[in-house]
């Protein structure tokens, strides 16, 4: 049921104010556990597009009663797709509220492992070039990694939470289960970790060929304007009013000029051919 029918709801359901309070100021996922009852709320990052707001469901679990929140039709998916499962004992509540917590992170691992083909991608990508829009899409990734990082540490806090509750409301049998769960979830916390790690070693990839390239520029530009020297040292003796200047009357004097400037040109690209100042990046 949505929130406005749970609001509706008639009967006794302890701490049912708090739980709309919290479904209404969801900043997190979180659980509470009661003498009567158990619920949470649930922040569900949108992994078709991470920049979106999340989804905001809830549970309420008391004796022999199970209610689910969902504005979104999140976890509606996820009850459809379990709805041919079999249970077994008779805390038929407790499994189902498990399932559907393990619903909620059953595409997690392929979701991640075609972020890091991405990472790949991008790597390859860098070794031959570097997009200007590089800087927009690491950032993009970053954020996303972040996010999901942050809903799974929050998913094992409310699972831990649960696992106390054993034996109070949930049957003591289901600890180990949620023992399990907590433990895909701490695995799934330690591989968005990896990921952002190699997203670091990304960026400093990133910065790395910025700088070769920077390097290259500055390299080319010393190389020019050593270039230039020389003929701007010939100018600046050849532009002096000096009557006796050697070449200055001479018939072949301009083409004498010129072609010790061809010669000093051809000297000074040869040297720095030959300290590999002069190669391109592909040959490099």
């Amino acid at each position: 049921m949505n929130l406005q029918e749970f609001s509706a709801l008639k009967g006794n359901y302890p701490h049912k104010r708090e739980l709309i309070h919290s479904m209404e100021q969801a900043v997190s996922c979180k659980a509470e556990v009661y003498a009567q009852c158990l619920f949470g709320v649930l922040k569900i990052p949108d992994k078709k597009n991470l920049e979106k707001k999340p989804w905001i469901a809830a549970w309420y679990f008391m004796k022999n009663k199970l209610i689910f929140l969902d504005d979104g039709g999140q976890i509606s998916r996820i009850l459809e797709k379990i709805k041919d499962m079999e249970f077994g004992g008779n805390a038929l509540e407790g499994q189902l509220l498990l399932a559907v917590f393990n619903g909620l992170i059953d595409e997690e691992v392929p979701y991640l492992q075609k972020v890091e083909e991405k990472i790949t991608e991008l790597e390859n990508i860098l070794l031959e070039e570097t997009p200007r829009d590089f800087p927009r899409v690491l950032m993009g990734l970053r954020k996303a990694m972040m996010r999901l990082h942050t809903f799974y540490v929050q998913l094992l806090d409310m699972a831990e939470e649960l696992q106390g509750a054993a034996g109070e409301i949930l049957v003591k049998e289901e600890e180990n289960a949620w023992c399990v769960f907590s433990n895909r979830v701490s695995r799934l916390h330690d591989y968005t970790e990896n990921i952002r790690e190699n997203l670091l070693q990304l960026h400093e990839l990133y910065q790395a060929q910025i700088d070769i390239q920077q390097n290259e520029i500055m390299t080319m530009l010393t190389v020019v304007t050593t270039i230039f020297l020389p003929l701007s040292l010939l100018a600046g003796w050849y532009g002096m009013n000096f009557g006796n200047i050697p070449l200055l009357n001479w018939k072949y004097g301009y083409l004498t000029v010129v072609l010790l400037t061809l010669v000093i040109i051809g000297l000074e690209l040869r040297y720095f051919r030959k300290k590999g100042l002069l190669k391109n990046k592909k040959k490099s």
